[in-house]
């Protein structure tokens, strides 16, 4: 009798309980916050996108030099190196303007879990002078967010044209 219980038992959470759950999706963001969120983000990098740019162009530069070193590791020569990160510095420039916008999804994403209320009371206080000192304070110690994001979002998006860029740092080399 006690097997037989402990059966049922065992029958009824296997029913009760399911073996994979899967959790319901997110709710889809709130249009006011996203737009909210947006712009802070914009705000408190766009004063800074020269330095962000610079940063992102070295990052993806060694990065590429790092593929390099693992998927052609007998090129050596420095001609070819300096065209190589050139070529992708100026890939860099060029992609930028189109890549800002996921430059500040992970930002985003951050602000997004504030009120909408609440973001625009920031973004008030970020177009005081108090605010603009605080809001660079703020960017100087939380910018390796940004970072991150702008070299991984460009980083993946040249990725696919590394073995173009590294022929054409070759052909001068080779002429």
């Amino acid at each position: 009798m006690r097997s037989r219980s402990l059966a049922s038992l065992v029958a009824l959470l296997a029913f009760a309980m399911p073996v994979h759950a899967i959790p319901p999706p997110p709710p889809p963001p709130d249009p006011a916050v996203m737009a909210e969120a947006s712009g802070l983000a914009k705000e408190l990098v766009a004063p800074y996108d020269g330095d962000l740019r610079s940063r992102t162009r070295s990052a993806v530069g060694r990065e590429a030099l790092g593929w390099l070193a693992v998927a052609h590791p007998d090129i050596q020569e420095q001609p070819i190196l300096q065209a190589f990160v050139g070529a992708i510095y100026s890939r860099v420039d060029a992609v930028w303007p189109e890549e800002q916008t996921n430059i500040y999804v992970p930002l985003v994403n951050q602000f997004r879990l504030m009120s909408a209320t609440d973001l625009a009371a920031v973004r008030r206080f970020i177009a005081t002078p108090a605010g603009q000192r605080f809001a660079e304070v703020l960017v100087d110690s939380y910018f390796g967010l940004a970072d991150r994001a702008a070299s991984d979002v460009i980083y993946r998006r040249l990725f696919p044209e590394l073995p173009e860029l590294l022929d054409a740092a070759q052909k001068p080399a080779a002429e």
